[in-house]
């Protein structure tokens, strides 16, 4: 039966990448290279267990391996987020409407990065989405990021 479906649909491929961990693509049907397909993988920024507190990652590739230049940058992300994206983003906060919100106070320690998305099938274009780690009903910060800058974070009940 699973030999039908790949026949059908294409297979599924995994790349292994040393910092992010395994990704595994969209199916994969044919040899062409020219063709954009999904990448998804799981990575957790706090402690490393994939149970507690997962980071959702979608990017584009091609039929072999996600795009180097998106996995690089992620790697980027992950290496510098404690000590370079965590005080942009609060910088960014501090300049919205929002940054009052009671939700918000102490956000570092009270939300997650729960997801990043690429946004454009090869550029440096993402969306990050950061969720509260116990409360359900609070808001996600969304931010946006193209090329390593930050360009606007936003505020999503």
């Amino acid at each position: 039966m699973m030999s039908f479906l790949n026949f059908l649909f294409g297979k599924k491929r995994t790349f292994k990448h040393p910092v992010l961990g395994v990704f595994t693509s969209d199916r994969i049907k044919g040899n062409s290279t020219a063709k954009t397909y999904t990448w998804y993988g799981y990575f957790n920024l706090e402690t490393n267990n994939v149970n507690d507190y997962v980071s959702s990652i979608f990017i584009n590739g091609n039929n072999n391996t996600p795009y180097s230049n998106q996995l690089q940058f992620i790697t980027q992300l992950i290496e510098n987020w404690q000590d370079n994206y965590l005080l942009e983003i609060e910088q960014k906060i501090n300049e919205q409407d929002f940054s009052n919100n009671p939700d918000l106070i102490n956000w570092q320690n009270k939300f997650y990065l729960s997801a990043i998305y690429t946004n454009n099938f090869k550029s440096l274009d993402f969306e990050l989405t950061l969720e509260s780690k116990q409360n359900p009903n609070y808001p996600t910060i969304s931010v946006n990021i193209k090329n390593a800058i930050i360009l606007n974070v936003a505020l999503y009940s």
